[in-house]
């Protein structure tokens, strides 16, 4: 018989309650894990009593209960109700074409009760979230290698599929006892190319800290990058005990000219080999177009490392101590890496990849040039200057009104870096570089 929910506290009528039966007694609830923006998630059983995870389409704010139904909290709200179903139902059907070890499986999706749900995979662990909180210590140099290999397996099946998650964070991302990570809710997810009209970015899961700032204004392109810097955001987090900071300051301090409120990982104290920090490093470059563009790029990198530092992967072994002797290498090696890194940074720039040498015999051939959010330019001096002009006419007074500068004047304000001037130190431009060339 069907629960009555209508003599519930309203305060808790939210979630459906304990032993409510979906689809015909098929599955039964046991408790609510999580509450989302637009969905509840339920630990639940289905008829051969096995441990299953609901996900109930549940857009908090534009929706309430009318006994075990959902319905729009107001007249007004029925359209975006709709539109939260149709993302809802677009999510269960991405996840079911990402079969994958590190991925969510799906049972069964169904309507009911005027709503849609999910019947997933149950995984028994803690999202990577609770492991840093309540068990930092599992979060060891080789594990922390471990758990970055799998989810770039897990990503890159993803974006094979031509699909974006968009909503990479530690809260979705679990790791079991048997150190096996799982990438969960694909709820902000979309198709990745520029015709997808499904997208509906009132329902872009934008979380500060890990998404990458393209994320904050749907109309840019969005891109693998977006993704692989909100994988670098979350290992940031493993790493330090902190999120680091919002992408939208990074840009708005790199842009005026400002030190990166982010500092690189490289070089601090931190228990992670270097080439894990070097590469999270990287992964999280305010420019899109100097993290890695694909999740297949970041593992080579890594294997590259690997390949050239021997003592540092043969020191990161559990179960092993090392050779004083090894120990030293070791430091050497560090050390390195961190004047290497340091000597591709200027103070107050964001970092960027170093660029091996082009052979004169073999000149690469020119390529797009794009702005700081991987558009193209097909001018850059005509940009530049026109990027100038506004920055000019932003100023309190028009500069016809403003008095004859002096030659001291002069001087001082030729020293001020305009927007072209900043724009061209973070990506390596000098005067004169044709706009054709890619650095």
């Amino acid at each position: 018989m069907p629960h009555d929910l209508s003599s519930a506290d309203p305060a808790h009528t939210c979630e459906l309650p304990c032993g409510f039966k979906l689809l015909q007694g098929q599955y039964q609830i046991e408790r609510p894990l999580i509450s989302g923006g637009f969905g509840i998630t339920y630990l639940a059983r289905d008829s051969l009593e096995r441990r299953v995870v609901i996900k109930e389409c549940f857009p908090a704010g534009l929706c309430r209960r009318n006994g075990p139904e959902v319905e729009p909290s107001a007249p007004e709200h029925a359209k975006s109700c709709r539109n939260v179903l149709r993302a809802f139902l677009r999510e269960a059907h991405l996840l079911a074409r990402a079969e994958h070890p590190g991925i969510v499986g799906v049972h069964q999706v169904f309507k009911e009760n005027q709503t849609a749900y999910i019947a997933m995979e149950f995984i028994d662990g803690l999202d990577l979230l609770t492991v840093r909180e309540e068990q930092p210590d599992r979060l060891t140099a080789p594990v922390l290698r471990q758990i970055l290999t799998q989810a770039l397996e897990a990503l890159g099946c993803v974006h094979k599929l031509g699909i974006l998650h968009r909503d990479i964070s530690p809260d979705n991302l679990l790791l079991g006892q048997d150190g096996t990570l799982t990438l969960i809710d694909f709820g902000a997810a979309a198709g990745s190319t520029p015709k997808d009209d499904t997208a509906l970015p009132m329902l872009l899961a934008v979380k500060d800290g890990y998404s990458a700032h393209e994320l904050y204004k749907p109309d840019l392109p969005q891109r693998p990058a977006c993704d692989i810097y909100a994988l670098g955001a979350t290992f940031y987090y493993l790493i330090t005990g902190e999120p680091p900071a919002g992408s939208q300051q990074r840009l708005n301090a790199v842009m005026a000219g400002n030190p990166d409120p982010c500092p690189p990982l490289l070089g601090g104290p931190w228990a992670a080999d270097p080439a894990l920090l070097a590469t999270v490093d990287q992964a999280m470059s305010v420019p899109p177009a100097e993290r890695f563009q694909s999740t297949r790029a970041w593992a080579e990198m890594l294997a590259e490392c690997d390949a050239g530092d021997p003592v540092a992967e043969a020191a990161g072994m559990p179960g092993e101590d090392p050779d004083p002797a090894d120990n030293g290498a070791l430091d050497a090696t560090i050390a390195d890496l961190v004047a290497a890194t340091n000597s591709s940074l200027t103070p107050g720039q964001p970092r960027t990849a170093r660029k091996e040498p082009v052979p004169a015999a073999e000149p690469e051939a020119p390529r797009q040039m794009v702005n700081l959010f991987g558009e193209p330019v097909s001018d850059l001096e005509a940009w530049l200057a026109e990027e100038d002009a506004r920055t000019r006419r932003s100023r309190n007074a028009p500069a016809a009104e403003q008095p004859p500068a002096s030659a001291a004047d002069s001087g001082a304000e030729a020293d001020k870096p305009t927007f072209a001037g900043r724009l061209r130190r973070i990506f390596g431009f000098q005067d004169g570089t044709p706009a054709t060339v890619k650095n």
